[in-house]
């Protein structure tokens, strides 16, 4: 089976990926501790057969399952388990310092797990043992995630860092290779511990342009393909080969305002900006109707979504009596955009364009700057950036997931890259993820994303629907709503 998207990954390295393109990869080759169930973020067994809570929620302990082997060879028991953990979140592991010198480290395990794990120990050849160093109901869904992956121990001790270019885990597929900007092949592991994959190989394959990748659909070159173009979808409904699966996504479209830049932290300007962009247009015409408007950070596929929400509705004429409130002297911003198609923006640097007209018109000057892909993720999280388009794709079902890892002052740098901070969110954000009461969580969700939201370190454009075109002849594909797709079960017909 051929997979296309859109870029290639920058790593195939599970802590240092912070590629949607890699997290689809390596869930072929890699597991985790748990994962999400088909179809759901609800949390599963997976490696751990099942696990234990300490009274007091500071220890969690982790039952393996016997029998488990790596590509390698390599039992998985909890020394290994312990090896994996320990290299990405202990400061110390000459592992972890190898890796922050030569590729910048793991962005996103600081922010997921070592910011509350504070050791990962083996008590037993199959028991192991997660220390906190606070209570954190998102545990488990941030386990299931790509970045928490279980790594071969004994490829780590051999490869190092080279473990980007040889990854081995205990997926039902095993690497083969990758050539980089050309395609990604696995190949069905015989030892693999549950049901041998359908498929015997997998070719991932980025292919820039949507429209290419649509033509390799339609052309039957490919089997599937993730963030389509909506205009192409009537087409691919239309024939008799070729389908398009969709549902609403867990997922949030942006621009994010630089906060560490003194001609950004002007409030006033910021929220003037967000009354000037038409989301409604931009969700009918742009993305031809596959998008919502947002109202705030969490989309409405969020169990947490605040429904009596409704920030900064189309306004030209607000936003021109707030930017002179705001002091704007015409000075000239620049809009950071990228290329490639997003699940949560398949018109890439498009929608800079129109952001732009809209800004335009209510007085604001701004210039684009486009920059490739890799690096401008590298520039944002070294605040070099300005007002930089983005988005999420969430990778757990729990809004700790969008309003946690963007907005908690902990973060900054990390998923953080508006480096947006206060002490009263922060303090409603930590108490969210300490309370294990889920109505309670929402409400303190609510307060917080309330708080944000007025504070506008974001433009706030909306939401899009997940999308992802096949040939009908692939079978058992089902989407996530994390977009972290497991081939276990797809065959091909």
């Amino acid at each position: 089976m051929t997979f296309l998207f859109a870029g290639d990954t920058n790593r195939l390295d599970p802590p240092a990926m912070d590629a949607q393109e890699g997290f689809i990869a390596t869930t072929a080759i890699y597991e985790g501790l748990v994962r999400y169930k088909s179809g759901s973020t609800d949390v599963e067994p997976a490696l751990a057969e099942k696990w234990d809570l300490s009274t007091d929620g500071l220890q969690v302990v982790f039952h393996l399952k016997p029998g488990v082997m790596f590509h390698d060879g390599s039992p998985l028991n909890a020394q290994a388990v312990a090896f994996s953990f320990d290299r990405s979140i202990n400061k110390d592991n000459p592992l972890y310092q190898e890796a922050q010198g030569d590729y910048g480290g793991f962005p996103y395990i600081g922010d997921y797990i070592s910011n509350v794990v504070t050791k990962v120990e083996a008590v037993g050849d199959l028991d192991v043992q997660f220390t906190l160093n606070r209570k954190f109901s998102p545990l488990l869904s941030n386990l299931a995630i790509p970045p928490a992956y279980v790594i071969s121990m004994e490829a780590l001790k051999k490869y190092g860092k080279g473990i980007n270019e040889n990854p081995v885990g205990t997926g039902p597929f095993k690497f083969v290779e990758w050539k980089k900007d050309d395609h990604i092949t696995v190949d069905a592991f015989d030892g693999y511990w549950g049901t041998r994959a359908k498929l015997q190989r997998i070719i991932f394959q980025p292919v820039p342009e949507p429209s290419v990748r649509a033509l390799k659909i339609q052309n039957g070159e490919a089997d599937v393909t993730w963030a389509v173009d909506p205009k192409d979808v009537p087409t691919l409904k239309g024939q008799a080969n070729t389908d398009v699966l969709e549902q609403p996504g867990l997922n949030v479209n942006m621009a994010e305002f630089n906060l560490t830049m003194p001609q950004l932290q002007n409030k006033a300007l910021r929220q003037a900006m967000n009354y000037a962009i038409n989301k409604q247009e931009l969700a009918d015409s742009l993305y031809t109707g596959a998008g919502t408007p947002a109202t705030g950070v969490l989309p409405p596929t969020s169990w947490a979504f605040n429904s009596d929400l409704h920030a900064y509705p189309f306004d030209p004429d607000k936003a021109r009596a707030m930017l002179q409130d705001a002091g704007y002297n015409g000075d000239m911003l620049t809009l950071d955009t990228y290329t490639i198609a997003r699940g949560y923006n398949p018109q890439g640097s498009k929608l800079a364009e129109a952001v732009q007209q809209y800004l335009d018109d209510v007085g604001v000057k701004t210039q684009i700057q486009t920059g490739e892909w890799t690096q401008y993720r590298a520039d944002r999280r070294a605040a070099k950036l300005h007002v930089a388009f983005g988005g999420w794709q969430a990778d757990t079902g729990d809004p700790e997931n969008f309003l946690g890892v963007f907005f908690n002052s902990v973060n900054k740098g990390g998923v953080n890259t508006s480096f947006y901070g206060t002490p009263d969110v922060d303090q409603l954000l930590n108490s969210a993820n300490e309370e294990t009461d889920t109505a309670k969580r929402k409400d303190l969700f609510n307060q917080a994303e309330r708080m944000i939201v007025d504070d506008a370190p974001w433009l706030f454009i909306g939401h899009m629907k997940q999308q992802a075109a096949l040939r009908k002849r692939v079978q058992n594909f089902v989407q996530q709503p994390t977009y972290i797709y497991y081939f276990n079960n797809v065959a091909l017909g």
